[in-house]
């Protein structure tokens, strides 16, 4: 075969030298599965639950039909935390593992979305290991045996119930919570933290308010699309990063505008969001959170605002990078030469139909904050995974356009 010839492989598409790929979560996915937790929940080695959960959740009665469902398959409910807030943080993931110590327990059901679920994971750690919720941070950096070196000691057994679409984190082995201290976005990632068992009941987000459902499918649609173009990425990620987007494209909308009514939509985008999670990420995600820790910023909204100026950027950033993103456009029916504006173009209109705000300064962050976001995005993780190389001024730049 000739250099350069048609039946070359791409340069992001040939075989890595390198990958891991690790997906360990039993999931169960269909209708009417809420009373089955406690009977699914014993095959993981629960016997004593500790309830994680907010207030909201708890208001609409979804926790106690969760308890119901421990209690029918023989489990014992040890007690239930509902102070976890929209944005956790590491005060919260060690009040929640004293509460679970106090109560006896030796397990986690976590009952909501991504900051219970993660405040769940940290607990967890903290609960099983001891030290503080700060000493977590950090990629592969759990307990292991041999010195460190051999396999990674498990944690308390930990199921989720997520009560919204986007997240993804219980299939995940990935947590983030807020320092409030040094205002930044702890970063956790290690094998232990992959829940043991997710429950995906479209049940469980029926009574999911359709501006929360919005944002959360756009933190979906951020990892499939970031996880694909990512420089981490991987056949196994590629695979469900364009299956969840599919899965996206048919139903965000028909969840968000008709919510409780249409079971399909939302049970679908459970499963698109599962699928699209991923700790292979960008620039995305690394100015979005230090919007979240600097401002407050709502997660899936701070991505919804940054995904298309980041889009339009990497992709001008070779024609390798924008023939991954000319796979997403085929998703999407945007086959235009110049894909990186004609991708972002086509999701900011997405965006704008959901009711999401698509400006910065729609939700509170003022231009003076720009340099501390800048310093948060060049410090967060996840940079060095963008498909472009950043630096201080290109992030200056999208933060600015994003205004």
């Amino acid at each position: 075969m000739e250099a350069g010839s048609a039946l070359d492989a791409a340069p992001l598409r040939g075989f890595k030298d390198f990958y891991q790929y690790a997906s360990t979560t039993r999931i169960i996915a269909g209708r009417d599965l809420l009373e089955s937790t406690g009977f699914e929940f014993q095959k993981e080695g629960a016997r004593r639950v500790f309830v994680v959960t907010d207030e909201v959740i708890r208001g609409t009665g979804l926790v106690e039909r969760v308890e119901a469902g421990i209690a029918d398959g023989g489990l014992e409910v040890a007690g239930v935390f509902d102070q976890v807030p929209q944005d956790s943080s590491t005060e919260v993931c060690e009040s929640c593992a004293a509460a679970a110590k106090e109560a006896g327990a030796d397990s986690f059901l976590a009952v909501g979305g991504g900051s219970v679920m993660d405040t769940a994971k940290v607990a967890d750690a903290v609960f099983t290991h001891g030290g503080g919720a700060a000493e977590q941070e950090g990629f592969f950096l759990m307990p292991r045996e041999d010195d460190g070196m051999g396999k990674p000691l498990d944690i308390a057994p930990l199921a989720c119930v997520p009560t919204t679409a986007g997240t993804g984190s219980e299939v995940s082995m990935a947590a983030v919570i807020k320092d409030p201290e040094r205002k930044v976005k702890l970063e956790i990632a290690d094998f232990p933290l992959f829940p043991r068992l997710a429950i995906l009941d479209p049940e469980s987000t029926r009574t999911l308010p359709a501006a929360i459902a919005a944002a959360t499918g756009m933190d979906a649609v951020t990892h499939a699309i970031e996880g694909y173009v990512s420089t981490d990425w991987s056949p196994h990620q590629d695979a469900r990063s364009l299956q969840a987007l599919r899965m996206i494209r048919e139903n965000l909308e028909r969840a968000v505008q008709r919510g409780e009514q249409d079971e399909e939509a939302r049970g679908n985008m459970l499963i698109a969001a599962n699928l699209a999670i991923t700790i292979a990420l960008g620039s995305v995600h690394a100015m979005s959170h230090p919007a979240g820790a600097q401002f407050g910023v709502p997660h899936g909204v701070a991505n919804a605002i940054h995904l298309p100026h980041v889009i339009e950027h990497n992709a001008a950033g070779g024609s390798d990078i924008a023939d991954r993103y000319r796979d997403i456009g085929d998703v999407f029916d945007v086959s235009e030469p110049e894909i990186g504006p004609a991708l972002a173009a086509h999701l900011t209109e997405l965006i704008a139909r959901l009711g999401l705000p698509t400006r910065l300064s729609e939700v509170g962050v003022p231009e003076s904050g720009i340099p501390a976001l800048v310093e948060g995005a060049l410090g967060d993780g996840t940079t060095l995974l963008n498909p472009r190389e950043m630096g201080e001024e290109d992030y200056a730049a999208l933060y600015r356009k994003a205004l």
